[in-house]
């Protein structure tokens, strides 16, 4: 499965997590299998606008750009806030009508994953074993909420 391959690999620099329409640049993902399920999971911190999206939403989408693709808005959408600048308007930017029931993901990407909502939880800072990961993370006391979401399908946009 290329798409699981690449996704890794451009996570690092980003893809977009789409909900309500709202693109938000996320550098963290975990494929998994779940209840018997394929997975998706995100990470978003409380504070964000995304996570009160996330908590109205059922669903959520993964956009992929292509490798070294898309870096001005990923950097966009990593640094506003949905709350004070509507981002696919201000990118001049469409969305992608996806084909499986979830969000729509963002217009030119190489790949949207789309994900039902299954789990939702708060992830606790104190328990992290790793202090130096802790003192990274979560020293302002802004944690991140775990979205588990089962693959409901990929679409590989022809760009």
């Amino acid at each position: 499965m290329d798409w699981m391959k690449e996704t890794a690999q451009q996570l690092k620099k980003g893809a977009f997590l789409m909900v309500g329409g709202n693109p938000m640049t996320i550098g963290w993902g975990q494929f998994g299998v779940l209840w018997n399920k394929p997975t998706f999971t995100v990470y978003v911190r409380k504070s964000r606008y995304t996570h009160d999206l996330l908590l109205q939403a059922d669903t959520f989408t993964v956009s992929v750009p292509t490798a070294g693709a898309m870096q001005k808005e990923l950097a966009f959408c990593g640094t506003k806030s949905g709350r004070d600048v509507q981002k696919m308007q201000a990118l001049n930017a469409k969305l992608f009508h996806n084909r499986f029931g979830a969000q729509d993901g963002f217009d030119g990407c190489r790949y949207h994953i789309e994900c039902l909502i299954l789990f939702r939880a708060d992830l606790d800072e104190h328990a992290l074993e790793d202090e130096t990961l802790q003192s990274r993370y979560y020293a302002d006391g802004d944690p991140h909420t775990m979205y588990v979401g089962e693959i409901l399908g990929v679409t590989e946009q022809t760009l």
